[in-house]
């Protein structure tokens, strides 16, 4: 059976989008997001669940994200041997419970903070420092009229020492060595709080490598424009109108058109790992400004990401075409926990080992179980498996074209 590639999700995506053929925005009861839930250690225990869910009814697609952080602690750092590991894991189980629509995500691979430290040198084998002035300079005259991509002579210096620096090179080859290793359906661009024309320039150079250095034309990459704050960590958002939301619309559109994202990443209004009863309000007027930009200024639909699922409100459905779900699933697995230890304290401190095994962790997976449907629910792509298993039947028959990245001029020659 296996997990889903990008070309089918891809397929998936492009036919739960919210838009009609003539460009008009569906019914919210027509509309469909995909769940991308987060698993980490112990990987088993959460893939388990996840795969459960996706198997229960006729079936529903669902994306098993691994943060880079979580790769990190699996592998003891080697994030690649960790990615390979999870790819055989979550392939493993979704096989077992006949889960047909299972895609596995790298998520949240972030790029190094900027700037980078005081006396980083260049990285031996990495950016050229020739390249490096080429892409900035190219991202400049991209972004040139963009709001708040006006740039110095010295940003572009420390722009050029950024991505030739150790750093970069570090994270280009772990999301690359990943990427190669796992064969994902998605992966994520992590590049919060970069300043913008930097934001273009390693965007662009991440997805040249995938797509030309490994050859990988089927991953939907993911990109991101502009930050999210964490709980605890707030930053600062307002909703826009008329003209200023215009810009950022038109801004979100040359990013992914210069970029060759496939999917995009913007300020909504939500929050990374929300508490209980902690939520927010989805900005729909700047979903659907930028979902009919885009489409207006590249010609295709580009899934938004929607980070900080824990915490919203309600869901945009539809508008929001992957809806990430971290915290939620880690506290109720860890409430689950905390539950049996208050039971079973006594027994567990004597060794009894019925309060110390299977039962622990087989109650973990049905809490997960329970959570993870009813998100599916709530993305109503629940029960979809049928609808998912014509339309990938049917792609693979006809051989249906998939978007692409652009080419470049190496490619043309």
């Amino acid at each position: 059976m296996g997990i889903l590639s990008g070309d089918q999700m891809r397929t998936i995506i492009g036919h739960f989008s919210p838009f009609d053929d003539s460009g008009e925005l569906k019914p919210e009861k027509d509309r469909v997001t995909i769940l991308a839930a987060n698993a980490f250690p112990p990987l088993d225990v959460m893939c388990m669940a996840y795969v459960r869910a996706a198997s229960m009814g006729d079936g529903s697609p669902i994306l098993i994200q691994l943060s880079i952080s979580a790769l990190k602690s699996l592998g003891q750092g080697d994030v690649v041997a960790a990615a390979a590991f999870s790819r055989a894991v979550i392939d493993s189980l979704a096989t077992q419970h006949g889960a047909g629509h299972v895609g596995m995500t790298l998520d949240h691979f972030k790029v190094p903070s900027f700037p980078p430290p005081a006396g980083d040198g260049a990285a031996v084998n990495g950016l050229d420092r020739r390249v490096a002035v080429a892409r900035i300079d190219d991202a400049v005259e991209a972004a040139r009229g963009v709001a708040g991509c006006a740039v110095t002579r010295d940003s572009v210096d420390e722009y050029v020492r950024y991505m030739t620096s150790p750093r970069y090179a570090s994270f280009k080859r772990s999301f690359l060595g990943a990427v190669r290793a796992a064969s994902p359906a998605w992966g994520m661009i992590d590049t919060e709080k970069l300043p913008p024309v930097l934001d273009f320039a390693v965007t662009r150079d991440v997805v040249d490598s995938v797509r030309h250095d490994l050859g990988n034309r089927d991953i939907i990459l993911e990109a991101e424009f502009g930050a999210t704050g964490s709980s605890g960590d707030e930053i600062p958002y307002a909703r826009l109108t008329g003209e200023p939301l215009r810009e950022f619309a038109g801004a979100v559109a040359t990013f992914i058109g210069y970029t060759g994202a496939d999917a995009i990443a913007y300020p909504i209004g939500m929050e990374h790992a929300a508490k209980l009863g902690e939520t927010h309000e989805p900005d729909v007027d700047r979903l659907i400004a930028v979902h009919r930009e885009v489409m207006r200024t590249t010609g295709r639909y580009v899934p938004f990401a929607q980070h900080g699922g824990t915490g919203a409100a309600n869901l945009a459905l539809g508008l929001v075409g992957k809806n990430n779900v971290a915290t939620r699933f880690l506290v109720v697995g860890a409430n689950h926990l905390a539950d049996h230890v208050r039971d079973n304290v006594d027994a567990i401190r004597k060794g009894v080992k019925s309060a110390c095994g299977l039962r622990v962790f087989e109650g973990m997976v049905e809490a997960i179980t329970e959570a993870a449907v009813a998100k599916l629910r709530e993305c109503s792509s629940y029960g979809r498996g049928a609808e998912v298993a014509r339309l990938l039947g049917l792609v693979n028959q006809t051989a249906m074209p998939v978007e692409r990245a652009p080419e470049t001029p190496e490619d043309s020659e």
